[in-house]
């Protein structure tokens, strides 16, 4: 049965790209690509990192050259800077085969930077979200959160 669905889902997206207009074949080609290869397309957790961090610097900048004239938050750009200094800003990278989100935090001065992972288990029938922070002085702890499936989802594969 399992196969029969495959087959038929196969099937029906080769119908749908055969039925697409010229002018989105580009679109639909990188949507595409990035289901097959999004290791390929995302950055890797360090590339985000990067770019993270430089353009929370920035945004910390911008916020104090305005603090003093009535500003009170700033967003976009997967980052919000508050009125106390109060800072996150994130990225979607790609980590040894998983999907990750890189994040930088500033609390009250002190500077956290989280890897959050997500995977199935191996047996497809849990969810497993684990957190690498880094704290303001360098250590690190990993929290792993281990969840099952809803049965509706387990029902589906």
């Amino acid at each position: 049965m399992k196969l029969m669905k495959l087959m038929s889902r196969r099937d029906d997206l080769h119908r749908m790209v055969d039925e697409l207009p010229e002018r989105v074949l580009e679109q639909a080609q990188r949507a595409l690509v990035y289901c097959v290869y999004p290791d390929k397309l995302l950055p890797t957790v360090e590339q985000a990192k990067r770019r993270v961090l430089e353009r929370s610097e920035r945004n910390l900048r911008e916020f104090s050259e305005r603090a003093g004239r009535g500003y009170m938050m700033g967003m976009g750009g997967g980052g919000e800077t508050r009125f106390d200094g109060t800072h996150h800003s994130s990225m979607s990278a790609f980590e040894d085969g998983k999907d990750a989100t890189f994040h930088v935090y500033i609390y009250r001065g002190a500077k956290f930077e989280i890897i959050e992972t997500l995977e199935e288990s191996n047996d497809g029938r849990r969810i497993i979200r684990r957190e690498r922070i880094t704290g303001p002085d360098g250590n690190e702890q990993t929290l792993t959160a281990e969840m099952r499936k809803a049965a509706s989802d387990e029902s589906t594969e």
